[in-house]
Formats: C-alpha cells, structure tokens, sequence
C-alpha cells in the first residue's frame, strides 16, 4: 500500500486513482499505452483550464466596458510553444533511467 499524507487519507479522488491503477496495470494494458492515457489527460485539463482562463478574462473585460471580442490572453511569455515545451518534458522524463533500489520496493522483513 503507498503511503499518503494526512490530507489525502481521506481523498476518494486519490483512492480512486490509486485503485484505476492497480486495475489498469493488471489489465491488459501495456505500460506505453498507460503512460498515453496519463499525459493525454493532463493535457485535457491544461487545454481546458486554460479556455476558462481566457474566458474569463474577457468576460472580466466586457464586464469594465471593453467591448473588443478579439482580446488575446497571454500568459507568461508570448513566444512560449506550450506543447513544444511539454513535448520536451515528456521527452527527458523517457530518457531518464530510474533506479529501482529504493527499500521501498523490496520486502526485508523476513532478513534479521
């Protein structure tokens, strides 16, 4: 069982998530595939976070008498490719080798 914070003992969303894992990783689901639906979900909710930030800002505009529909919401720096940037993440994190030595992941009750 993974350990969990305090504040997420009693998180249903994280307690789901953990169990969808296990079920997904048991299933006939290969790891490429489950690290596709992982990413393509954060994506989902960027993009969608986003429009709702975008939209809000303009209706906040309306809302103070500015009549112009085609104000453009920049967030950060302009020149910024979002999925350039996030391509490049996802890039790294798959050329980085992990080390499964953690005791975490071995069982070492039974050596005294």
């Amino acid at each position: 069982m993974t350990r969990m914070t305090e504040k997420s003992d009693y998180s249903y969303s994280i307690q789901n998530l953990q169990q969808c894992i296990g079920e997904v990783m048991a299933g006939e689901y290969t790891p490429q595939e489950i690290h596709e639906v992982i990413i393509d979900s954060v994506k989902d909710n960027m993009r969608y976070y986003r429009a709702c930030y975008n939209d809000s800002v303009r209706l906040l505009a309306l809302l103070r008498s500015n009549t112009n529909p085609d104000i453009e919401v920049f967030d950060g720096d302009i020149n910024t490719d979002f999925e350039k940037e996030l391509g490049e993440i996802i890039k790294n994190l798959n050329n980085t080798k992990f080390k499964l030595d953690s005791s975490e992941l071995h069982n070492n009750e039974d050596e005294d």
